[in-house]
Order: structure tokens, then C-alpha cells, then sequence
């Protein structure tokens, strides 16, 4: 099998398997902080050209969501940092292993097992990962409702009794929240998994330095529409679910 469908192991630290994509997921995280860390310190009134771009890209960010919340700028200001946090956090572990190939190339290192096996490999690769994002997605999201609608409201939109077809409504919904985890999860998991497979086979035919750099561009390509996708669904059903006029 070219690429594993499960995550290889690393080492085991007090009885916890380290895979290498929980250790990428670390690791880009770490970076991500650093990164954040750093460039908040270098925020200026007279900005360089690149917290220009940075400006442009948030700024058009926030437009896109006000739009798609009919202008409610308050809401967008809650939903705003959560949904950022998901397309910067799903793109960056989707790009680490691009640069330069880490994930299905180079760094391998011996296991407990003998065996040797790639450092790092994305995330997103691992079902593991894209479950865990989804559920803190939906579980921010009902959050979110709770916060805003307030705990009757809200679960009318599941249990409301008064008319037959309110009751059936109520349990498509219940029904809708666990095929949000399964759709969000494998949808995401499904497309990167299979960029590493098909790039890799590449790499096997043509070689790793003759690699079809169109081809490598389009996975770079496909990568940030996937954290565009997760991103713009999380969105859509944190504005559906805090929309009250939406509540029964």
C-alpha cells in the first residue's frame, strides 16, 4: 500500500502512542503560535506589505461572513475568531507536509518497532484528526445556539411537541447533527488522504526529481479549498443555529 490508511507509530510515551500525525499536528501547532506570537508584535500604524496582505485576506474574510449572516456584524464578531481558527489550523497542517514533501518523502526514522516510517505525515490524513475537529466544531456551534437563543429556545428546534410536524422536524435535526460529524470528518479526510496517495505514486513513476510540479500545485490548490469548505460549512450552521427567527 502506497500511504497507510492508519497513522504510523512513532513511540510510545507512558503507555501513549505517538503517531506521526498527531506529532505533525503538535508541531504545526507550535508554529502556528510562534508565528502568531511573533507577528502581533509587530503590528504597526504604518503597516509593511505583508500585515497589508494579511489585512486584505482577514478583512475580506469578515465581509464574506457578514454577508452570509445577512449583515449581523455582531454575530460575525463571535463566530469570526472560531471559524478563522479552523481554515488557518486545517490549511497549515495540509501545507506542512508540501514543504518540501515531509509527510511522503523524506525524514523517516526507526520506531520501537525496528521499522522506519515517515516523521511526519498531515494530519488530516488520520480519520482520528478530522473526527476531532468536527466534533469541536459542532460542539462550539450548539455552544454558540445555547449562548444566543438560550437553553428553551434552542431545544425546542429538537423537542417541540405542539404539532405533529414539529416533531418530526425535531428529529431530522437530532438526525442532522451526527451527519454533520460524519460528513465534515470523512469528507475532509477523504481528500487529503487521497492527495498523499496519488502524489506519491507520482513521485514512484516519475521520480522524486522530475515530480509533476503542475500536478503538486493543484493538491496545494485542492488543500485550501478543503480548509475553505470546513471553514464556510462550520459558518453556515453557526449562523442557522443562532439565527432566531430559524428557532421554532
Amino acid at each position: 500500500m502506497l500511504v497507510p490508511k492508519s497513522p504510523e507509530i512513532l513511540t510510545s510515551i507512558g503507555g501513549f502512542l505517538l503517531t506521526n500525525t498527531v506529532f505533525t499536528a503538535f508541531v504545526v501547532s507550535i508554529l502556528l503560535i510562534i508565528f502568531a506570537l511573533i507577528f502581533s508584535r509587530k503590528i504597526k500604524e504604518i503597516p509593511s506589505k505583508f500585515q497589508i496582505l494579511l489585512e486584505i485576506i482577514f478583512n475580506f474574510a469578515k465581509e464574506f461572513m457578514i454577508e452570509q449572516t445577512d449583515g449581523d456584524t455582531r454575530r460575525v464578531s463571535i463566530f469570526f475568531p472560531w471559524v478563522m481558527a479552523f481554515f488557518l489550523i486545517i490549511l497549515a497542517n495540509n501545507l506542512f507536509e508540501m514543504i518540501p514533501l515531509l509527510g511522503i518523502v523524506s525524514l523517516q526514522i526507526r520506531n520501537n518497532s525496528g521499522v522506519y516510517v515517515p516523521l511526519f505525515r498531515a494530519a488530516n490524513s488520520d480519520l482520528n484528526s478530522t473526527l476531532a475537529l468536527t466534533f469541536i466544531s459542532v460542539i462550539v456551534t450548539q455552544y454558540l445556539a445555547f449562548k444566543e437563543l438560550g437553553f428553551k429556545t434552542h431545544m425546542k428546534r429538537y423537542f417541540h411537541w405542539n404539532k405533529p410536524l414539529n416533531v418530526i422536524y425535531g428529529v431530522f435535526e437530532l438526525i442532522s447533527e451526527f451527519t454533520k460529524v460524519i460528513s465534515l470528518s470523512f469528507r475532509l479526510y477523504g481528500n487529503i488522504y487521497a492527495g498523499d496517495v496519488i502524489i506519491l505514486l507520482f513521485l514512484k513513476l516519475a521520480g522524486p526529481y522530475f515530480a509533476p510540479l503542475p500536478f503538486l500545485a493543484f493538491e496545494v490548490l485542492i488543500d485550501v479549498i478543503q480548509a475553505g469548505i470546513f471553514a464556510m460549512l462550520t459558518l453556515s450552521f453557526m449562523s442557522i443555529l443562532t439565527n432566531k427567527e430559524e428557532a421554532i
